[in-house]
């Protein structure tokens, strides 16, 4: 139904939306980019569009993502948090994106596809770590920064925010930014609850299935810790996609798509990588059934070995 709405409804959403997280936003220190916008009315049409579909139904009071413009210190767009129960710093920084605008919002939705909360784009942001509060002094990462473990060991930050006990004003904006990162990862990486409930079992483990079509309902993305590396100085990462996908009677199948190719940027898939997308069809000529689970009563079926139709 979403993809159903016109443009003008979009439009008319998005402005309304923004009137009604305004003062919100305001409030919090950031800058909404509109007159110096150095993105030309089309692409700006198509961000709108982007930004419109995804913020239905979400709304800032426990949180929101930004998108901040270049700036002196990075070429990229960036992916940031916002956290409104801070008290020192209520921003921090998540990731790189990418060079250009709208890729960049495709490329935020994708990494946000299982957020409740609703995202933006921002010129300027303030009230954020910038001297060294945001450094472990402890333990195996010590010396390194909270964003930097966040992407390769989020259950560690995690740790950190439920255990770690502050006792001067430095560790408790420390912990704090422990609990932002943790209150995000929660947020994106929390599986959302299916509705359908006549999900069931395919086969049996270890059973061929052919002539499968399918619909993908979720992707997401995660750098495979085994094969990310450091070459050179260089970090190469390795991004498989893990896709939710159901068949025409409501079965769910999960599927995972390993890279053979390096990436440069955590979280995001290489030069010439297909990027799966929900709402794709998936045409499948035979795939072998590895594994069977049941998540909150829902069944699920695991699929590998698989063989697309061209």
């Amino acid at each position: 139904m979403l993809f159903l709405i016109n443009y003008k409804s979009r439009i008319f959403f998005l402005y309304l939306f923004y009137y009604r997280v305004i003062n919100v936003v305001g409030r919090a220190g950031i800058v909404m980019k509109q007159n110096s916008n150095p993105i030309n009315s089309e692409i700006q049409q198509l961000i709108d569009n982007k930004l419109a579909v995804y913020n239905q139904e979400r709304t800032p009071d426990k949180g929101y993502y930004c998108i901040l413009f270049p700036t002196q210190k990075t070429l990229y767009y960036t992916l940031w948090f916002h956290n409104p129960d801070a008290l020192y710093y209520p921003y921090i920084y998540l990731s790189n994106l990418e060079l250009n605008a709208s890729n960049s919002v495709s490329t935020a939705i994708r990494i946000l596809s299982n957020s409740y909360l609703p995202l933006f784009f921002v010129e300027r942001i303030e009230n954020y770590a910038n001297n060294g509060d945001d450094i472990i002094n402890f333990g195996k990462y010590k010396g390194n920064h909270l964003q930097t473990i966040y992407l390769f060991d989020p259950r560690y930050i995690q740790w950190i925010a439920d255990k770690f006990e502050a006792k001067v004003k430095s560790e408790f904006r420390f912990k704090e930014l422990a609990e932002s990162y943790t209150k995000a990862y929660l947020d994106t990486q929390t599986r959302k609850t299916y509705k359908p409930t006549q999900s069931r079992h395919i086969g049996r483990v270890g059973d061929k299935i052919t002539n499968l079509e399918l619909t993908i309902t979720r992707v997401r993305l995660e750098d495979n810790i085994y094969k990310t590396r450091m070459v050179n100085g260089t970090m190469h990462f390795y991004v498989d996609q893990f896709i939710t996908a159901k068949d025409q009677a409501g079965n769910l199948y999960h599927i995972t798509l390993k890279s053979s190719n390096r990436s440069l940027q955590t979280q995001t898939l290489p030069a010439g990588a297909h990027a799966y997308q929900v709402n794709e069809k998936l045409m499948i000529e035979s795939a072998k059934v590895t594994k069977q689970y049941t998540i909150h009563n829902i069944q699920y079926t695991r699929i590998g070995y698989i063989k697309f139709i061209k």
